[in-house]
């Protein structure tokens, strides 16, 4: 790294290629509200992204080529699946000093307590966004509302509700 820091920063292409023994590329893809651009998220541990050279908190300039400057993050996910087995993303450190918001956060147990946060007023809820896709699916999964519409309900019950409109 120079002595200003611009070593940092500079660009850097990372080849991340899929093995046959980790599901995936091993990251998540970040987008910050009012911040402009798509950041890479959590880095698996032995993941091909983690052999590629990806950080947590680096910002992805192009995939597979192609400058993602104003893409949408579904946009982007496409291009990252353009080809099945690999893809070519160009990203750039966070400059020093730059804040990289809940991505700076170290890494806990927090996905166990997601609405910790939720009960301050002061502070909006946040995504919990040291997940893995499929640890959100699963998360979704045992969260699943119940439809009271799909609900067996005796007559009286029925009665009671409507009588106290």
């Amino acid at each position: 790294m120079s002595a200003n820091g611009s070593a940092a920063t500079e660009p850097r292409l990372c080849h991340v290629r899929k093995t046959p023994d980790f599901d995936g590329y091993g990251f998540n893809l970040h987008a910050e509200k009012g911040k402009p651009g798509q950041y890479i998220g959590k880095v698996d541990d032995g993941s091909p992204a983690e052999a590629a050279g990806l950080k947590r908190g680096d910002r992805i300039l192009e995939v597979n080529g192609h400058s993602i400057a104003g893409e949408s993050h579904k946009q982007v996910v496409a291009r990252i699946k353009e080809r099945p087995d690999d893809a070519e993303l160009l990203v750039a450190a966070p400059a020093p000093g730059e804040a990289v918001p809940e991505l700076d956060a170290p890494a806990g147990d927090a996905h166990d307590a997601p609405d910790a946060r939720a009960d301050s007023p002061a502070e909006p809820p946040r995504l919990n966004l040291r997940m893995t896709a499929a640890e959100m699916r699963a998360h979704l999964a045992a969260k699943k509302k119940i439809d009271p519409k799909k609900v067996p309900m005796d007559l009286k019950s029925k009665f009671d509700i409507v009588k106290k409109l």
